[in-house]
C-alpha cells in the first residue's frame, strides 16, 4: 500500500488512534455533565433551565471557537491546538469544582470550557481528513467513536466517582485524567503526510481515476468560494438541526429517566449506551458512505433519530430506554463523521480546517438552542414530552435538507 512507513503500518492509522482516545477523553467528559447535571440541581439549588443554560453557552461559545481554532490550525497544523485544547478543558473542569455561583458556572462551564473544545474537535478530524482520501468516510468513523467510547466509560464512571467522592471531587479528578493523557498523546499528531514522507491514503489511485475522467485531481475551494455554495448552507442547516436534538438528548436523558423512575446509576448508564451506540454507528456508517455515498447516509440516520425520539416519549422500562440508546446512538453515531467527510469531498483538504470551522460554527447554533428549550419547557411545564416532540421535527426538517444537497462544482481559485 502506497504510504506505508519503515514499519510497515500507515501512519494515518496511528493518527486515527491518536484522535480517537482524544476525543474519547474530551467529549466523554463533555457529556458526564447530564451525570452532574441533577447534582448541581440538588447542591446548589438552581433549576433546570439555569443549569442547561450553562451547556448551552458551552455549545453556542464552542462554535465559534471553531472558525478560530480552524485558522489556527491551517496555519500551525494540530499540536498547537490540540495542547490549547487540553490546558484550557484541565483548568475548566478544575475551577468547575469551586462554583457556588451561577455566574462562575457560565464563566468556567460555558466560556473556559466551550473554548477548549472548540480548539480539539476540529484539529483531529481535519488532520484525518488529510491523511485518508479513498476511505476518508472510514478512517473518520472509527475516529469519531472516540466521542462514543468515552462517553460509554465515563458517565458510569462520573457516576461512581460521584457516589464516592461527591460531584467537586469528581471534577479534579476529569481535569487530572484529561492533563495526564491527553497532552502527551497530542505530540503525535501531524498535519502533513509529508511530515513522515508518506502521502494521503490511496490519493495516488484517486488522483489516476480523476484524470482518467477528465476531472480535476484536487478540489481546492477558498473558504470565500465554498461560502458562496448551496451546498455548504445546506449543510450549515443540517448540522445545526442534529446537533439541537443530539445535545437535548445527551443533557437532558438522565433526568428524564430518573423522572420515570429509573435509579440514578441505571439512568448514567442508559446515558452511557448512548455514547456505545455511537461507536459502531460512526464506523459502520462512515464505511458504508464511503460506498453508498454522504447523502443517503445521512438521510438514513435522520430518520431512524427522529423515529426514535418518538420512542422515547412512551418508554418507561429500563429495556425501553437501552433499545433508544443504543438506536439513537447508532444513527446520531453515524452521521457525526459524514460532516468532515463531505466537507473535505467537496471543499478539498487546503482549507478544511477554516471550512469546517466555519459549517460548525451550525452546530453551536443548534446544540445550545436544543437543551436550553428543553430545560425552560420543563421548568415551564413539569414535562419533556413537548421537548422531545420538537426535536423530533426538527430531525425530520433534517431529512428534507439532506436531501436537496448537491456537490458543488469546482472553482479556479480567486
Amino acid at each position: 500500500m502506497a504510504g506505508k512507513s519503515e514499519t510497515g503500518v500507515f501512519y494515518g492509522w496511528v493518527i486515527v488512534a491518536v484522535g480517537c482516545t482524544i476525543l474519547a477523553l474530551q467529549w466523554g467528559s463533555l457529556y458526564t455533565y447530564g451525570v452532574f447535571f441533577t447534582e448541581l440541581c440538588q447542591d446548589l439549588g438552581w433549576t433546570r433551565g439555569m443549569i442547561s443554560g450553562a451547556y448551552s453557552v458551552l455549545f453556542l461559545w464552542h462554535g465559534f471557537i471553531y472558525f478560530v481554532a480552524g485558522r489556527i490550525y491551517d496555519r500551525h497544523g494540530p499540536r498547537l491546538p490540540l495542547g490549547i485544547s487540553i490546558i484550557i478543558l484541565s483548568i475548566g473542569y478544575a475551577l468547575m469544582s469551586t462554583v457556588n455561583t451561577l455566574w462562575q458556572l457560565y464563566i468556567f462551564y460555558g466560556i473556559i470550557l466551550g473554548t477548549g473544545l472548540g480548539f480539539g474537535y476540529l484539529s483531529v478530524v481535519s488532520t484525518v481528513s488529510r491523511w485518508f482520501v479513498k476511505r476518508r468516510g472510514t478512517a473518520l468513523g472509527i475516529t469519531a467513536s472516540g466521542g462514543g467510547i468515552g462517553t460509554l466509560a465515563l458517565a458510569p464512571f462520573a457516576q461512581f466517582l460521584i457516589t464516592k467522592f461527591d460531584w467537586r471531587n469528581s471534577y479534579l479528578i476529569l481535569a487530572g485524567l484529561l492533563a495526564a493523557i491527553g497532552l502527551p498523546i497530542s505530540r503525535l499528531m501531524r498535519l502533513e503526510t509529508s511530515q513522515k514522507e508518506l502521502s494521503p491514503y490511496s490519493r495516488e489511485e484517486i488522483e489516476i481515476q480523476n484524470r482518467h475522467d477528465g476531472l480535476p485531481s484536487t478540489t481546492a475551494f477558498t473558504p470565500k468560494q465554498a461560502a458562496r455554495t448551496k451546498a455548504f448552507w445546506l449543510l450549515f442547516a443540517l448540522y445545526a438541526s442534529l446537533d439541537f436534538s443530539i445535545q437535548m438528548v445527551m443533557i437532558h436523558l438522565d433526568a428524564y429517566a430518573q423522572d420515570v423512575g429509573l435509579a440514578p446509576m441505571l439512568a448514567a448508564t442508559v446515558l452511557g449506551v448512548v455514547g456505545g451506540g455511537s461507536i459502531p454507528g460512526k464506523i459502520a456508517v462512515g464505511s458504508i458512505s464511503d460506498k453508498i455515498g454522504r447523502k443517503a447516509s445521512f438521510f438514513t440516520c435522520l430518520l431512524l433519530m427522529a423515529v426514535m425520539m418518538l420512542w422515547l416519549m412512551e418508554a418507561r422500562q429500563p429495556w425501553q430506554f437501552y433499545l433508544f440508546s443504543a438506536l439513537f446512538g447508532f444513527s446520531y453515531g453515524g452521521c457525526i463523521p459524514l460532516f468532515p467527510a463531505a466537507s473535505a469531498d467537496w471543499f478539498g483538504t487546503k482549507f478544511h480546517g477554516t471550512i469546517f470551522g466555519l459549517i460548525s460554527i451550525s452546530c453551536g447554533i443548534g446544540g445550545s438552542s436544543g437543551p436550553f428549550l428543553a430545560g425552560y419547557i420543563h421548568d415551564v411545564t413539569g414535562s419533556y414530552e413537548p421537548a422531545i416532540i420538537i426535536g423530533a421535527a426538527v430531525l425530520f426538517i433534517a431529512m428534507g435538507l439532506s436531501l436537496a444537497i448537491k456537490t458543488p462544482q469546482a472553482q479556479k481559485s480567486s
